[in-house]
């Protein structure tokens, strides 16, 4: 027993010594250290054509001090597409003829935003003449009518006894009657800025028009920003909010939201102006939907410390390198921690699993679809895999050709639910490609065999321990702390070596023992 101590504290000390020199290195700061959350967005945009010609056309999110858009990809079998520009912003256009049935756009692109805080002086003031190039910003639109007689009546007795106060004062008491006197709606249809002052609710177009033209009305230079909120998931809902001209500066503000002089770092711009996101031709049948997913990545050149033999940073850039998903680098950093899960669980707790590993390396599956569509994905596979398996005993085959049939049907749910999910519109369940395929199709062999040797119910309650131990890695996987520490430290992973170590010595009670044998321990005390 004592052995098994000096190769777990060897790992112990070489970790602590490396986290150590990390830190050490890096200036003491950890903040610096951390990977950074960016994010990948799909578009998926449908059409029903006619044979007829066809375009449709969408503004892409533009670079600039706050975002960073990398790795734009678009995907269009039978369209054509052509950048342009409108009004400043980026613009795409498709153009089909003579194209009949049902076509798919994919845009796709990671990007990154960084949360900016504006601050404002409260010496500040506005210039007496405006710059001639934002007189666009100050006169009034179709929705934004800054000229309307209710407008001005309401920023003038907003502003009363303003004069002398700051920029700030001034464009904080706008800001603050739409953010508390104008309440929130379900109504999505564009609303202009007096039919939301008439009402008193809006959602955040309408919310956005009104303290536009507030704004203008009071001689403060506005403009709407449409975009993204960046939450993981599907979505069809964008964002509309705005921002106001302080003496060069666009300051950004969303009064349904409640974000003064800040832009959050999940809240992707796509254009500035009044203009739809989308546009297409009449005889186009259009829908669309978002995609969104976190993406973790190394922080930015110069945040980086030297290289070392563990440096995850140097890990990363090998992978670039040798053109290898970083995706693939997550699997391998979090799976030993998720199989630690897995052996405190059968070692300690007395839970049966399938398998070591099986849980593990679906928990980390599950993160590309969730955990909803993860266990239903799998429910899915195995229910089909064990009656076909019931099918196939009826037939004498060696076990070889048995799992490669399995394998067989595991490739083909996964492909039938992939070209549902995506003509459905719900991507989600079509992220199938991280599912271990093979370990599939050799649980299904497993989850029979012990099904006829253990009977229905003892299988039952293993495939319940698994579902619940795959659950548990899936919470402690995706908690960001532990993700910084395990991409900001690698050698963490020696920490968890020597837990493997001291889990494999295990000779205690497991704890499910306790309430098994209650009883007689009981008697023992006594």
């Amino acid at each position: 027993m004592k052995s098994v101590w000096v190769p777990i504290g060897v790992l112990l000390v070489v970790a602590n010594a490396l986290m150590i020199s990390r830190i050490h290195r890096g200036g003491g700061d950890l903040v610096r250290l951390q990977p950074e959350t960016h994010y990948q967005v799909v578009l998926r945009m449908e059409a029903d054509l006619h044979g007829q010609e066809a375009s449709v056309r969408a503004l892409l999110p533009v670079a600039d001090e706050v975002q960073t858009i990398t790795s734009e990809r678009i995907e269009s079998a039978h369209f054509e597409y052509t950048f342009g520009e409108r009004d400043g912003n980026r613009e795409v256009t498709w153009r089909a003829r003579d194209v009949v049935g049902h076509e798919a756009i994919t845009y796709e692109a990671f990007v990154d935003v960084r949360e900016t805080v504006y601050p404002l002086d409260d010496t500040t003031r506005l210039p007496a003449h405006m710059p001639a190039d934002l007189a666009p910003y100050l006169r009034a639109s179709e929705t934004i009518q800054s000229d309307a007689p209710e407008i001005r009546e309401q920023a003038a007795a907003l502003l009363e006894g303003t004069e002398a106060h700051s920029a700030r004062a001034r464009i904080q008491r706008l800001y603050d009657f739409v953010h508390l006197e104008i309440s929130g709606s379900d109504y999505e249809n564009t609303l202009d800025a007096v039919t939301t002052l008439r009402w008193k609710e809006a959602f955040c177009g309408g919310q956005s028009r009104l303290l536009t033209a507030l704004l203008r009305a009071s001689g403060v230079p506005a403009r709407l920003v449409g975009g993204l909120i960046l939450e993981p998931g599907s979505k069809r809902i964008t964002h509309v909010w705005v921002e106001a001209w302080v003496n060069g500066v666009w300051v950004p503000m969303d009064p349904l939201n409640g974000y003064f002089a800040v832009h959050p770092g999940h809240y992707l711009v796509f254009y500035r102006g009044d203009h739809a996101l989308f546009g297409r031709t009449r005889n186009v049948n259009f829908q669309y939907l978002f995609n969104i997913h976190p993406w973790r990545v190394a922080p930015d050149e110069h945040l980086r410390t030297d290289a070392g033999v563990l440096d995850a940073y140097a890990i990363w850039e090998s992978f670039r390198a040798a053109d290898v998903s970083l995706n693939l680098l997550r699997i391998i950093l979090l799976l030993p921690v998720g199989v630690l899960v897995v052996i405190f669980f059968r070692s300690v707790v007395g839970l049966s699993t399938f398998g070591t590993f099986h849980p593990a390396l679906l928990a980390v599956a599950f993160r590309d679809s969730g955990l909803a569509w993860g266990v239903a994905l799998y429910v899915l596979v195995l229910g089909a895999g064990l009656v076909v398996r019931a099918l196939l005993d009826r037939i004498a085959l060696l076990h070889t050709p048995r799992l490669a049939l399995g394998l067989l049907l595991v490739v083909g749910v996964m492909l039938t639910v992939t070209y549902v999910s995506v003509q459905l519109g719900v991507l989600a369940p079509a992220h199938v490609s991280m599912f271990p395929i093979a370990i599939l199709a050799i649980t299904i062999e497993s989850s029979f065999t012990r099904w006829t040797e253990l009977g229905a119910k003892r299988a039952l309650l293993i495939f319940a321990q698994t579902l619940f131990v795959i659950a548990v890695i899936f919470v402690l996987l995706d908690l960001a702390v532990l993700q910084a520490l395990v991409f900001t430290f690698p050698e963490v992973l020696l920490i968890v070596g020597a837990a493997y170590l001291a889990l494999g010595r295990y000779l205690g009670m497991r704890w499910l023992e306790f309430r098994r044998f209650r009883w007689l321990l009981a008697g023992s005390e006594s």
